[in-house]
């Protein structure tokens, strides 16, 4: 019979444009398979565990460009340790991925298959092993993307949930529709994508309306605000 209080809205940190294109130069210099693993997650905006569960049948690759496609997540759960499941909300869905990330893909296949060769040993179904083939634990991806961060010195508030904020921000903020863009994400409808995203985006307009009224202001010794 209490008034709960109210949630505060939780505004995502989303990456600039220059973070983005500097954090993507930081991990060209990464070694692999990290640096194809965060490549991924911001080319695609895919979750942590979605990306550990990917197997190389979910890539369907056709001269330059491939399909990805997503059903399950791979996570650690307290007290079970790592699980495998289906995605979120149930549901496959697919990508589509770009010449130059379908290039990213590909030479790290084949860095694959050259190290299970060397190794003796059977390539994994799974994409994102160690050097033994194994498959890695979700949160070594997560403590090496924040030591890039740190030394990089980019804002301690990123995280590897960051990269799928800027994807889709991103997608919402060059005219991509809603819907598209719910389902590139694995939304199940664009209910959340409005609640979590289109929030941000009416700060982007703010900024854009007043860049466009200095400048107009600029063109005028009036100020017809205070006329």
């Amino acid at each position: 019979m209490i008034d709960l209080p109210d949630t505060a809205r939780r505004v995502q940190m989303i990456p600039t444009n220059a973070e983005a294109r500097r954090f993507l130069d930081v991990l060209a210099n990464e070694e692999d398979p990290y640096k194809t693993f965060h490549a991924l997650a911001i080319y695609t905006g895919c979750r942590r565990g979605e990306l550990c569960a990917l197997k190389w049948d979910d890539l369907i690759m056709n001269g330059g460009e491939c399909i990805l496609t997503v059903s399950r997540s791979r996570s650690s759960v307290p007290g079970r340790g790592v699980m495998e499941g289906t995605a979120k909300n149930d549901q496959a869905w697919t990508i589509y991925i770009s010449e130059e990330m379908t290039i990213v893909l590909r030479s790290y296949c084949y860095g694959k298959m050259f190290e299970a060769q060397e190794g003796g040993f059977e390539m994994s179904d799974y994409m994102f092993t160690n050097k033994r083939g194994e498959r890695m634990h979700p949160d070594t991806f997560s403590r090496h993307l924040r030591r890039l961060y740190d030394e990089n010195r980019f804002p301690r508030e990123f995280h590897l949930h960051t990269l799928r904020h800027y994807f889709v921000s991103t997608m919402l903020h060059n005219g991509a529709d809603k819907q598209t863009v719910a389902e590139l994400a694995g939304h199940g409808d664009i209910g959340f994508l409005e609640r979590t995203y289109c929030h941000p985006q009416l700060r982007l307009k703010r900024e854009a309306a007043e860049r466009y009224t200095r400048t107009m202001l600029d063109f005028s010794d009036r100020d017809f605000a205070s006329a």
